[in-house]
């Protein structure tokens, strides 16, 4: 089941990094929603299930999509709060090229062998008033009578943008989870960026080195 969390995290990652502001002004239409979600989805099923690509390959495509579906420095403001205000310039683009790199790093590996047939189906949408939840199941066809579920939360920005706010998978939110791993670092540092970037340089040599054994 690794392969299969591994697509639905990495189809997360894509849609939030859509994310263009912290407040969105209403819900998105249900319909939408569900259409926005399911195009993410294929997009991800077509770029890795049953391709066998090198490592280069792979982390080029996954950083391609990574940066053509969204705001690598929106994400990475989200993933900092309140201290992405207080590090400077150039602190944050060294940020979100090492957060990138942290990404690719850590999914290209385990999207070697995803194999075909794997199927996403997106399922209802529910309007939640400020937010609308589309809910997913993911089935590998070794495993046919097992299914992960994942919720994705939905909302429309004041310039009417759709945009991914969260996604649970097994009702474990992944932002939720990086922000909350990246605040303790920062908040251990009194708000310094350099040894949150220096604890992702040494995941990414860890990923890099595990990546190349495969």
């Amino acid at each position: 089941m690794v392969t299969v969390r591994a697509l639905i995290s990495v189809t997360a990652i894509l849609l939030l990094l859509a994310v263009v502001g912290p407040r969105p002004a209403q819900a998105a239409d249900t319909q939408a929603a569900r259409i926005m979600v399911q195009a993410a989805v294929n997009d991800g099923l077509a770029s890795f299930a049953g391709k066998t690509k090198p490592l280069a390959e792979r982390e080029r495509l996954l950083d391609g999509l990574l940066r053509r579906y969204g705001d690598p420095a929106m994400l990475s403001a989200s993933m900092l709060g309140r201290y992405w205000g207080k590090i400077s310039p150039a602190e944050q683009t060294a940020f979100v090229e090492t957060f990138m790199r942290y990404l690719v790093s850590s999914y290209a590996g385990l999207l070697k062998d995803l194999e075909p047939g794997v199927k996403i189906e997106v399922n209802d949408a529910v309007d939640l008033g400020a937010r609308v939840r589309v809910s997913s199941n993911a089935r590998f066809p070794s495993e046919p009578g097992v299914l992960v579920p994942a919720d994705w939360e939905v909302a429309t920005t004041a310039d009417g943008k759709l945009v991914i706010m969260d996604v649970s998978v097994e009702g474990v939110s992944i932002i939720r989870a990086m922000r909350e791993d990246f605040s303790s670092v920062l908040r251990s540092s009194g708000g310094k960026v350099a040894p949150l970037m220096e604890a992702l340089q040494r995941k990414i040599d860890a990923n890099d080195k595990a990546n190349a054994a495969q």
